[in-house]
């Protein structure tokens, strides 16, 4: 089934050229909200999805394979095994979720894209996704072009070293980094901090939603089952892959099993989505610190913007909105 098939059910339409263009990059098989935030971004009509692209976490893997060679389990401990064993897997496994999903969706018109299989400092040839970016920013096409990262940004880094002109054909809107000022070793961003400081110092306008603000994207295993579950069997699989995520990530290491969870990737549609939103500040991009700290930037003159808040209840109203009309029975 073709995107706009599914896009039909929502019973209102946006002309195509007055549509953003927007790719997404994800680390799909992180965890489970990643799949939430790629859905809303498939069943936003004003946005012309160009492809997805699927992206690596490589940190954890990269922290164990440095204590193995160093005769240690550190912080993994029994689980060292399984984390080297993804050492250069994870975004093949972010891949074939992305293949999961899309099929789940009965969507199959979107382009899935292989990124980076590890981060910038490994020296690797621009992935496909990396490559992706830079034809489609130098496209000719009179509508913006935004790629929203909700992970990892070692694409987007290459894709610049590829071909620096995309810096003024798109704006990269990108999940990840700790709260200012004094920021700290945030998951996304320590995916790739070479990576990170590289976007930061070139000219590529930036929107950034730091680690305090996706983290208010709080929701309630309750209301994922009443708007979500029914929704058929894609909704039974995202609700379900939740739950057992929060339990065998989190519930593990605590005394109760979580009933809430964060769905942090989806901010990089409220951005997109929401007319006339001012929660932001335009500021000079910091110099990210060896363990993820902030420090200042060697050059003053080059601002980003970063969210300070957006708007939660918009965005989950919009997302349980959208998966009902599409795909509840």
């Amino acid at each position: 089934m073709k995107r706009e098939e599914v896009l039909q059910k929502l019973g209102f339409s946006i002309p195509n050229e007055k549509r953003i263009r927007v790719i997404v990059h994800s680390d799909l098989k992180n965890e489970a909200d990643d799949q939430y935030a790629v859905m809303h971004h498939l069943l936003s009509p004003n946005e012309e999805v160009l492809g997805i692209i699927a992206g690596h976490f490589e940190w954890f893997p990269r922290l164990a394979e440095e204590v193995a060679a160093r005769g240690e389990s550190g912080r993994f401990g029994e689980g060292l095994s399984v984390m080297l064993s993804r050492r250069g897997n994870t975004m093949q496994m972010s891949y074939e979720e992305g293949e999961r999903l899309l099929s789940l969706a009965g969507i199959d018109d979107v382009p899935l894209l292989k990124g980076a299989q590890f981060e910038l400092a490994r020296g690797d040839e621009p992935s496909k996704g990396a490559r992706f970016i830079v034809q489609e920013a130098m496209k000719e096409d009179s509508r913006p072009l935004f790629v929203c990262f909700l992970g990892g940004i070692t694409d987007l880094a290459a894709a610049y070293r590829l071909e620096p002109r995309i810096a003024q054909k798109l704006t990269a809107v990108w999940i990840g980094g700790g709260s200012y000022p004094a920021g700290n070793p945030e998951f996304n961003l320590c995916q790739d901090i070479d990576a990170v400081n590289l976007v930061f110092q070139s000219d590529i306008p930036l929107w950034q939603i730091p680690q305090d603000v996706y983290r208010t994207m709080e929701v309630s295993f309750s209301e994922l089952a009443l708007h979500v579950a029914p929704c058929g069997k894609l909704g039974k699989y995202l609700f379900e892959e939740l739950v057992e995520t929060s339990q065998t990530i989190i519930g593990t290491e605590k005394d109760r099993f979580p009933e809430t969870w964060v769905l942090g990737d989806n901010p990089t549609v409220s951005v997109l989505l929401e007319w006339g939103q001012h929660y932001f500040d335009e500021i000079p991009a910091p110099h990210v610190n060896a363990d993820g700290t902030y420090s200042e930037g060697a050059d003053k003159a080059r601002i980003i913007r970063v969210y300070r808040s957006v708007n939660v209840g918009l965005t989950f109203r919009d997302l349980f909105a959208k998966l009902e009309l599409c795909y509840k029975p």
